[in-house]
């Protein structure tokens, strides 16, 4: 369970308001030779050369938004096809997955049996996005050695090269939502939030644990991301108050979701059962096709952390499987 790094700060590009890079037209200048024919030919070669057609990006996947350079992820996209999420630490960790078979989502181990060996798979990380082919089962490095490894080589991975996440068939990818680099920093972010909104996440937390009434809250994360598809940012909320007799544990520390349909009322996506962990939300992906993001969370504390894919449908909370290596 030991993982190279504590919280796991990405800088992923914010998908709140997707930016569409235009191709724009390209304009030849004749060279000026004092020729008036050779203008008047090159005047009518300008008005009749066709701009460059501008390629159609869909608007509502920020990967799509700012992937006009990238790599081709065009292609069937859930539901129409099985899909699977990783995260990354030396090799490809399944997170959550769409069996489209079954028309189910599943988490963990469960999601091997949908990877096929030689199949391309979309990999991205703060400064990099690569396709590459998946390989043969590998244990992560967070992972113990011993047993059948469920996790996954690259070509890229066995080279040392580092990704936060991967999914796989590539252009899945397009269904997958990030986190900006502010809203994922580590540290203290109270400003985030103004005295009403602060007051309401003191309340739930002494709701959820009266041991935390009276004490200082810490707000570790607010990030906003629209993951049902209304239109409307949706706000994400990691707050902990710390153990004032033993700091390096918390009284609270959890994930809160606050829906821009449900403003008044804060969801608790998950929270510390050891008082060790801080969380983090990573991303979004709609693994499923139906309109609405499941998420990925990141749990960490000082020797390590783990991330899992958390379902939401019906009001309820759904994590897909177990925090990966081993947490």
């Amino acid at each position: 369970m030991i993982r190279s790094s504590s919280v796991r700060g990405l800088s992923l590009v914010s998908s709140l308001v997707p930016s569409f890079a235009l191709l724009a037209s390209l304009s030849l200048t004749p060279a000026c030779d004092g020729g008036k024919d050779k203008d008047t030919k090159a005047g009518d070669k300008k008005e009749t050369e066709e701009k460059a057609p501008v390629k159609e990006r869909d608007p509502g996947t920020s990967i799509d938004s700012v992937n006009t350079d990238g790599p081709d992820i065009s292609g069937p996209v859930p539901p129409e096809t099985s899909a699977v999420f990783f995260s990354v630490d030396g090799a490809l960790i399944p997170l959550g997955c769409f069996d489209k078979d079954k028309g189910k989502l599943l988490g963990g181990k469960d999601c091997g049996k949908l990877v096929q060996k030689d199949g391309e798979v979309y990999l991205k990380d703060d400064d990099s996005t690569e396709i590459d082919t998946i390989g043969e089962p590998k244990n992560a490095l967070c992972e113990p050695g011993e047993g059948k490894p469920t996790s996954f080589s690259t070509a890229k991975l066995d080279s040392g090269e580092a990704f936060s996440f991967g999914v796989y068939p590539k252009s899945a990818a397009q269904k997958f939502i990030s986190v900006s680099r502010e809203d994922t920093t580590a540290g203290s972010r109270t400003g985030s939030l103004d005295a009403a909104e602060k007051k309401a996440v003191e309340e739930a937390i002494v709701a959820d644990s009266g041991k935390a009434a009276g004490e200082p809250v810490n707000i570790h994360q607010v990030a906003s991301l629209d993951v049902d598809g209304d239109s409307q940012p949706d706000t994400f909320i990691s707050a902990n108050v710390i153990n004032p007799k033993d700091t390096a544990r918390y009284l609270f520390s959890g994930l809160f979701m606050r829906s821009s349909k449900s403003p008044d009322k804060l969801v608790l996506l998950d929270k510390t059962k050891t008082n060790l962990e801080i969380y983090t939300l990573l991303g979004a992906i709609d693994l499923n096709g139906d309109g609405t993001h499941e998420l990925w969370v990141n749990a960490a504390f000082n020797e390590g952390g783990g991330d899992r894919v958390i379902e939401i449908a019906g009001g309820k909370v759904n994590p897909l499987a177990k925090y990966s290596c081993g947490l």
